[in-house]
């Protein structure tokens, strides 16, 4: 079963909060180097700080949308009795977004930033279309997802992560609008 998403349902404004706060305040030494490279492209402080904050929030925003989508229906298939309501906590993801400054062919400096995302997926309202034992669509159907996100720094598996935000909804689709099977 091969699934894409169509126009992705992500909270923004609240992982948008949540990483300006972890760049401008509570691990702004981690960022220093990153934003030391991109104002030596000509950007001031605050527009270097700004564009590494959406780079940032764009690249987590997508990783939630399609991460938490794509497991929650690969989960899915393996049931045999569908219900009506569904609700299960996924196996974390970890999202990584490496930056790297080259001169020509050469990569001069290379950075890569973890994050943790641990989740809860409820399924609501949920009737499938199913022929010869396969999905191939949603009659209907409300997914959310309920997140915590964590910061790791540079360290995939950090013991003691720098949580951003816990359980908070960061996702709603209408499946039979969103998910298409090809």
């Amino acid at each position: 079963m091969n699934v894409s998403l169509t126009n992705p349902v992500v909270d923004s404004e609240m992982i948008d909060k949540a990483i300006t706060g972890l760049v401008k305040s509570s691990h702004r030494e981690d960022f220093t180097e990153i934003i030391t490279w991109t104002i030596r492209t000509g950007l001031g402080e605050k527009d270097a700080q700004d564009q590494l904050i959406n780079t940032l929030t764009t690249c987590i925003s997508k990783e939630l949308s399609k991460g938490l989508v794509q497991v929650s229906i690969q989960q899915l298939e393996g049931e045999r009795e569908i219900r009506a309501t569904y609700e299960q906590s996924l196996q974390p993801i970890y999202p990584r977004i490496d930056f790297i400054v080259k001169s020509g062919a050469f990569d001069v400096w290379t950075t890569t930033y973890w994050f943790r995302v641990t989740s809860t997926v409820k399924l609501d309202d949920l009737a499938l279309r199913m022929k010869k034992d396969e999905i191939t669509g949603f009659q209907s159907g409300i997914m959310q997802a309920f997140v915590t996100l964590a910061y790791c720094g540079h360290e995939k598996e950090n013991p003691e992560p720098f949580t951003l935000f816990e359980k908070k909804k960061v996702l709603e689709v209408k499946l039979p609008e969103v998910v298409r099977f090809e």
